[in-house]
């Protein structure tokens, strides 16, 4: 048997056992992709979510709340259903516009702010802003709705206090919470996660409480704004 002859031979005994570890690699890989469950566990999760993005800042002078809320498929379907009065399966500027209204007239009912355990009144600081992520059709989709408040810092508030903001927006839904703390004229706060964060609907519908800790009030009030206008 001539080299070349030899050659082919061994290829050719070898290709069985080289065909049989690929179609086992080849199967092993298509049983793991079969049984990657993650992704689709989390994106089933989040349809029946509500993401609460809520940021506190505190100044000097005021205390504002920022609630932006993210509705996924399950929810944003339902409120895109709420804002199509007319049943066209198109939500129209007016139609949207009359929704945020109705919106701002309950929101500071749902949306109550505490410091050290009293609690402090709240106003619209903005009218209400919707985003509906390109998608001006009923049905599952996302968008999001973003509401500002704001009340006067009390003059009491001390190192340790405790600044609860409780959210009872859209109470049966899922929710995930994220918080953020922004603070001014020295002021320093520290952040934690609300106790509920990621949780199911409470059966009770109560609030969402999201927690804050003061860690230094701010220094001195800023000048009036009649003050600042003229400097």
């Amino acid at each position: 048997m001539t080299a070349a002859t030899q050659h082919v031979s061994n290829r050719v005994q070898a290709s069985p056992a080289r065909w049989g570890k690929a179609r086992l690699s080849l199967l092993l890989l298509a049983g793991l992709l079969l049984a990657w469950p993650a992704p689709a566990r989390a994106h089933d999760a989040l349809r029946a979510c509500v993401q609460h993005s809520v940021c506190l800042t505190v100044g000097a002078r005021d205390v504002d709340v920022t609630l932006d809320l993210t509705f996924f498929e399950q929810w944003s379907a339902s409120e895109r259903a709420v804002m199509d009065a007319n049943g066209d399966s198109v939500i129209t500027r007016p139609e949207q516009e009359a929704y945020l209204r109705q919106i701002g007239t309950n929101a500071c009912k749902q949306v109550k702010l505490f410091v050290a355990g009293r609690e402090l009144s709240l106003a619209l600081l903005y009218d209400p802003e919707l985003d509906l992520l390109k998608n001006n059709r009923v049905g599952p989709a996302h968008h999001r709705l973003r509401l500002f408040f704001f009340g006067a810092t009390p003059t009491g508030l001390r190192a340790g206090d405790e600044i609860v903001v409780e959210d009872k927006l859209w109470p049966s839904a899922e929710t995930l919470v994220t918080t953020r703390a922004e603070a001014r004229d020295g002021c320093r706060l520290a952040t934690a996660q609300a106790a509920d964060n990621g949780s199911p609907p409470a059966a009770d519908g109560r609030a969402l409480r999201v927690l804050f800790k003061c860690l230094q009030p701010p220094f001195t009030k800023p000048l009036p704004r009649s003050a600042e206008t003229t400097r």
